[in-house]
């Protein structure tokens, strides 16, 4: 079987790991992460990828079909709602979004959830593909600068106080790790993010299963929703979190 996986880049080196030691062909195409703080946007760059694929195999770009094209993302902000595939099914994860595919099911991410609501989540990938907290903090004064220059200084302090607002929203940082790599920098930038923040700190054992799941093509109609052709995705409220509907 050949599978062709379309995912964020927080997923780099497990989905990268898994699709090595796959018996399957497994073909990746990365898209940035961040993408799900703009459903729209997420929505349709996920819909041109997939596109793209069958327009490869259409033009003969690609020498050969995939079976099935997998997504490395979960509801994300309903981001992949409205999705289509022309030809080649299309797998994706019944997951509110990659925190619960590195947990490794989404019903240890809604457990966890419920015993650290106010958890900002990070992890190896999170950390080398959007910067850390604290490299963002080191940029602060720059930014104050531009406002300052813009619009006075009493207005800079505003817009840096309210950009800063979101922090109080959290009271913990949990470091998720990871059975494929591990590193002590990470933890120490997660422990620095959360002693700079006036966090709690929390390390929790990650869960590559579905990860796994994905490049072995081992997947379930529990856990993941398969679309075919003539279907589109659909928010789904029984918990399933998505499901197909027929287009009309």
């Amino acid at each position: 079987m050949r599978i062709h996986i379309i995912a964020c880049r927080v997923f780099t080196r497990e989905i990268s790991y898994y699709a090595a030691l796959s018996p399957h062909t497994v073909d990746v195409t990365w898209l940035p992460q961040g993408l799900h703080d703009t459903p729209d946007a997420l929505r349709r760059m996920l819909q041109e990828a997939v596109d793209g694929v069958h327009d490869q195999v259409e033009k003969n770009l690609l020498k050969h079909r995939p079976d099935v094209i997998a997504l490395g993302y979960g509801l994300c902000s309903n981001g992949v709602v409205g999705l289509t595939t022309k030809d080649i099914p299309l797998v994706i994860p019944r997951t509110d979004d990659c925190i619960a595919l590195f947990l490794g099911s989404q019903k240890r991410y809604l457990q966890l959830f419920e015993r650290m609501n106010g958890t900002y989540w990070l992890n190896n990938g999170w950390i080398e593909s959007s910067g850390t907290l604290v490299q963002q903090r080191e940029t602060e004064q720059q930014r104050w600068q531009k406002y300052a220059e813009k619009y006075g200084e009493d207005n800079a302090d505003y817009l840096i106080e309210q950009e800063g607002a979101w922090v109080s929203h959290y009271n913990t940082c949990a470091f998720i790790h990871s059975g494929v790599y591990e590193s002590t920098e990470f933890v120490e930038t997660a422990m620095r993010a959360a002693r700079e923040n006036s966090w709690g700190f929390e390390e929790v054992p990650g869960d590559t299963r579905m990860i796994k799941a994905l490049c072995e093509g081992s997947w379930n109609d529990q856990e993941y929703l398969t679309l075919l052709p003539g279907q589109r995705v659909a928010a789904d409220y029984t918990g399933k979190k998505i499901h197909a509907e027929v287009i009309a």
